[in-house]
């Protein structure tokens, strides 16, 4: 791993988000957990249904071959103040309509009343599984987590396939992580990769989620599996759009490595204190190569994760040099000129991790978002420009300075 390799890949990825539309703000909330990524606002703001498409067969410019969606519709006969006999006219789509209006207004519980009236009166409607799944969204927004993941658990149940029925699974298994009731998520998801309507991008989601929250759970090798199973899923795929859950299954299999990397113990015989060394490096190389290919793919908030984290492991490697314990036999004499040996032999570690935290920080800009990642990357910064300035005076350190 060299610097002008770091700083390419980084640059490369900034130069390249430039003639993209920049996201507004990068999809999970925080670093280490992968939320949903679905918003309840777009999936409100798309409720309308769209019209049908015509028949292809008909020829064009006679009138000929246009289908129309005739929606069931029920009277409904009441009573006004007066003692009139009234009778409306009660539409799936006009109770969507309806309810999207009540929501805008700031009514949500109206909102909800007349999506779950949607579906007890129109349970054959197209709309039905929509109403529902909005049900989740709402009570979502409003915090009320259990009540969405039991609304969402009712799609399911009620429409066992279908998009709808698809993204609320899903989100289940997203709530479910963010709570980090991992054997629930994992649980879920297993449902998931067990339906019969998957296709590649939801295999993929499902597949690279399960992949983090086995992680989390401890099980390395299960995890391993499921996100290189999430990876082939990708390459055989002829083509899939969001980029974000490749993104995340290369990270966590860096992560992976990572841990392993951060695991291995220095033993103080001299021959057992290189190899440990060894081994840390190709573990730091290993998880290095899986955080650049989440990077090379440009989703934004996995591409500041990984630049984060490419940088940051040079400033691990450093540390561990430098805070190494002494070989056994070593003359007590011949200490300080050890240490400032190994400073000095390790000190271009410190200088990569500098210039790619600086690199993550002007990425952020190019993307024109700014998360945890590259609020980090800018500490680390300040943080390292510390410890080089003291490495310049010939101070010997290891501690992380305070930010000021």
């Amino acid at each position: 791993m060299h610097v002008t390799r770091l700083l390419a890949l980084l640059a490369l990825a900034a130069a390249a988000c430039g003639g993209r539309a920049h996201p507004a703000s990068p999809r999970p909330p925080e670093p280490t957990e992968a939320s949903t990524s679905r918003d309840p606002d777009a999936d409100l703001a798309g409720a309308t249904p769209t019209e049908p498409a015509g028949d292809p067969s008909a020829r064009p410019g006679t009138g000929a071959g246009k289908v129309y969606d005739l929606e069931e519709i029920k009277l409904v006969v009441s009573r006004d103040p007066g003692g009139d006999t009234t009778i409306e006219a009660v539409a799936p789509s006009t109770l969507l309509d309806e309810g999207r209006a009540a929501l805008a207004a700031g009514k949500p519980q109206e909102a909800i009343g007349l999506f779950r009236r949607l579906a007890a009166e129109f349970p054959t409607s197209r709309l039905a599984p929509a109403a529902l799944y909005y049900v989740g969204v709402v009570l979502e927004g409003l915090g009320d987590v259990n009540g969405a993941v039991l609304a969402y658990r009712d799609v399911v149940a009620r429409f066992p396939t279908g998009e709808e029925s698809l993204d609320a699974h899903l989100r289940i298994a997203g709530l479910q992580a963010e709570r980090k009731d991992w054997r629930a998520a994992d649980a879920t998801l297993a449902q998931v990769l067990a339906r019969t309507d998957l296709d590649n991008a939801a295999r993929l989601e499902a597949q690279a989620r399960k992949g983090y929250v086995l992680l989390e759970q401890g099980q390395p090798k299960e995890a391993e599996a499921s996100l290189k199973a999430a990876v082939a899923t990708w390459n055989r795929a002829i083509h899939i759009d969001d980029r974000y859950y490749i993104a995340m299954a290369h990270y966590y299999l860096a992560e992976l490595q990572h841990r392993a990397f951060t695991a291995v113990k220095l033993r103080t015989p001299l021959e057992e204190l290189k190899a440990d060394l060894v081994q840390k490096e190709a573990l730091a190389a290993a998880a290095y190569d899986q955080w650049r290919e989440a990077l090379e793919l440009q989703d934004p908030y996995w591409a500041l994760a990984a630049g984060y984290q490419m940088s940051q492991i040079f400033f691990e490697l450093w540390q561990t040099a430098v805070t190494s314990p002494f070989p056994d036999g070593l003359d007590p004499a011949a200490r300080t000129y050890y240490t400032t040996d190994v400073h000095d032999r390790v000190r271009r570690h410190l200088t990569t991790a500098f210039d790619g935290h600086e690199m993550n920080v002007r990425l952020a800009g190019a993307y024109g978002v700014s998360n945890a990642w590259s609020e980090a990357s800018k500490t680390r910064a300040l943080q390292l420009a510390a410890i080089l300035a003291r490495e310049a005076k010939g101070e010997m350190t290891a501690a992380l300075p305070p930010v000021k």
